[in-house]
């Protein structure tokens, strides 16, 4: 009777076990994430150039009232103390690049410095050749928990990301992209 058992036929034998392969090679990206996971191992570099701000900090409302039409985009704000020198106006040079950069989605985003001295002559030379450069005067104290420079700020007036002063354009212009493809508002 030992004669007369199925035997799998040789075609059976190997399909099976390109089954198996193919089984085991789908699995394999399941248990190696699987693995990394309780092992506790997160990726080295994240996926944003600046910092984020957990809560993200308010504008002042008197800041708000002044950008007029422009109150409901993103904004690129540079924050400066004291005269606009050459490091200012090589930064808004940076971000008036960066704004145009953004092609298709340059309307939706616009640019500010942050100054407690609105008379400065270069700021007012700056925005004579550039008009669209909002120049907003910063109250007393205002935003005084924050260091760096340059500010991210949306449509509804919060401080939600910001640069240091050696940012890279390239950084905050990838920042930018990723942020205006998923970003309804503004």
């Amino acid at each position: 009777m030992n004669s007369l058992a199925i035997q799998p036929l040789p075609n059976q034998r190997q399909g099976r076990l390109m089954l198996a392969l193919i089984v085991g090679l789908l699995a394999l990206p399941f248990i190696i994430g699987a693995g990394l996971y309780f092992s506790g191992w997160h990726p080295s570099r994240i996926g944003h150039h600046g910092h984020l701000l957990n809560p993200p900090r308010p504008l002042p409302e008197q800041m708000l009232r002044s950008t007029g039409k422009n109150a409901e985009k993103w904004k690129l704000v540079l924050r400066v103390s004291g005269p606009c020198a050459a490091e200012c106006s090589n930064r808004l040079d940076e971000m008036r690049r960066i704004h145009v950069a953004l092609y298709k989605n340059m309307g939706r985003l616009s640019r500010a410095v942050l100054t407690d001295q609105p008379d400065d002559p270069a700021l007012l030379a700056l925005h004579a050749s550039q008009p669209d450069l909002m120049v907003l005067t910063a109250p007393p104290g205002a935003l005084a928990e924050i260091t760096d420079p340059v500010l991210l700020v949306d449509p509804q007036g919060l401080v939600i990301m910001t640069y240091p002063s050696d940012a890279s354009p390239q950084g905050m212009r990838a920042d930018l992209d990723r942020l205006l493809k998923y970003a309804w508002t503004g």
